[in-house]
C-alpha cells in the first residue's frame, strides 16, 4: 500500500522494491519543501536555542513566541496559538468539535479526515464546487478547507471565503482553513485580516515548509482570543521544543528569503509549466510550489510513478485524495537543475508511451 504522505519514508521504499524498483538515490518531488533552503539566520537561531536552553523547561504559554509571531502575521498575540507543527494545529481544532458533524471539501489533506475520525466527528465529503456556490445547506458544526489546496496549489478567492463565512455565521458554523502554504504566495491572498470580523474562522499555519525544516515541528494557529482559550485548555503542555522557538525568534530576519521565495517561485513555475505542457501534460492552476500533473493518455498514473521513480524520481502518489484516486500525480516545484532531470525523464516517458 502507498503511503499517505510523500517524503522517503522507509514504507515508499519498500512499495518500489516489492513493485520491482531497485533502491537507489532519488531525487524527492514527492515531498512539497522550499528548495532555497533556511535561512542561515535560522539555523543559528535554532543552534542558539538547542545549547543555550534545551535544558531548561520553557514557559508553557511561549509569551515572546506568541508576540513575535503575531507581529510577523498581522495581529495579536491574544490571537495566536504554537503547536508541535501544523498537524497538532489540525488534531487540536479538530477536538473542539468532538462528536460533532464535519465536512470536508475535497479533493485535499488526508489528516482533515483522520482528525475528524480521532474526535468522533460525522465527515461528510463536499466539492470545491459547492464551495464556489455555498448557501449555508452545509449540514456540519465545522467545515475543513485547504488554501491554497494540497494537492492542486491552486487558491478559493477571498471573495469566496467571505461568502462561505457569512453563511457558516448564519448557520452558526465554525470555519477552518489550513494556510501550511500562504507564505509561498502574495501577501493580499492571506486571510489574518479577516479575524477581526469572523469569530468563526479558525486559520492553520505551518513554518516547516517555507523554511524547508519539516524535522522541527512549527506550526500555529491564528483565531479569535475566545477559541484560542478552548484551544489552550485542550493542548498539551510544553507540546512545542526549543528549536522549534528558536525558528520562531529569527522570523523578523527572514522577510528577504520569503520574498527571494516568491521570485524565485514564480519564474520556475512559469519555465516548467511551459515545458511541461509542450509534452502534452496537463497541470493544476498552482500558486505554490507543488502541482498535480496528468498525462491525458492515462487513467491510473501507477505506471507513470514507477517511470519516474526507476529514472531516480519520487513523485507523489494520488491514491488518497478522494476525487482524484490516482488519476494523476504530486510534483514538487524544485531547483532548475532538478525540474530539468524531471522534463529529461518526463521526455523519455513521451517517446514511448
Amino acid at each position: 500500500m502507498w503511503p499517505q504522505h510523500g517524503g522517503k519514508t522507509a514504507s515508499m521504499k519498500a512499495v518500489l522494491r516489492n513493485k520491482g524498483i531497485k533502491e537507489k538515490e532519488f531525487i524527492d518531488f514527492s515531498a512539497n519543501l522550499n528548495p532555497l533552503g533556511t535561512p542561515p539566520a535560522m539555523l543559528k537561531s535554532m543552534q542558539k536555542s538547542i545549547t543555550q536552553t534545551s535544558n531548561v523547561y520553557p514557559d508553557p504559554e511561549y509569551p515572546e513566541e506568541r508576540a513575535i509571531l503575531a507581529a510577523f502575521e498581522g495581529v495579536k498575540p491574544e490571537n495566536v496559538l504554537l503547536t508541535n507543527g501544523g498537524a497538532d494545529a489540525i488534531f487540536l481544532a479538530a477536538r473542539l468539535f468532538k462528536n460533532g458533524k464535519a465536512g470536508i471539501f475535497q479533493p485535499t489533506f488526508s489528516e482533515y479526515k483522520r482528525a475528524c475520525l480521532s474526535n468522533d466527528l460525522e465527515v461528510t465529503y463536499l466539492s470545491y464546487e459547492e464551495l464556489e456556490t455555498a448557501s449555508g445547506r452545509f449540514n456540519s458544526d465545522v467545515l475543513f478547507l485547504c488554501r491554497p489546496n494540497n494537492p492542486t496549489g491552486d487558491i478559493i478567492s477571498k471573495k469566496v471565503v467571505i461568502k462561505l463565512l457569512d453563511s457558516a455565521c448564519l448557520n452558526e458554523q465554525t470555519v477552518i482553513i489550513d494556510e501550511a502554504f500562504i507564505h509561498f504566495t502574495e501577501r493580499d491572498e492571506s486571510l489574518e485580516g479577516l479575524l477581526q470580523y469572523y469569530s468563526n474562522l479558525i486559520i492553520i499555519r505551518s513554518l516547516t515548509k517555507i523554511y524547508a525544516v519539516p524535522g522541527i515541528r512549527s506550526g500555529y494557529l491564528l483565531a479569535s482570543h475566545s477559541i484560542i482559550r478552548k484551544l489552550e485548555a485542550m493542548s498539551v503542555p510544553w507540546s512545542v521544543n526549543c528549536a522549534a522557538l528558536g525558528m520562531i525568534h529569527a522570523l523578523p530576519h527572514t522577510y528577504d528569503h520569503l520574498a527571494e521565495t516568491k521570485k524565485w517561485l514564480q519564474a520556475e513555475w512559469q519555465h516548467l509549466k511551459k515545458e511541461l505542457q509542450t509534452l502534452n501534460f496537463s497541470v493544476s492552476d498552482s500558486m505554490v510550489n507543488f502541482y498535480l500533473l496528468n498525462d491525458p493518455l492515462l487513467e491510473n498514473h501507477e505506471p507513470l510513478l514507477l517511470f519516474l521513480a526507476n529514472e531516480g524520481i519520487l513523485a507523489r502518489h494520488t491514491m488518497n485524495f478522494h476525487g482524484i484516486e490516482g488519476s494523476s500525480i504530486r510534483l514538487a516545484i524544485r531547483t532548475r537543475e532538478e525540474n530539468e532531470t524531471l522534463l529529461t525523464a518526463l521526455r523519455k516517458w513521451r517517446k514511448q508511451s
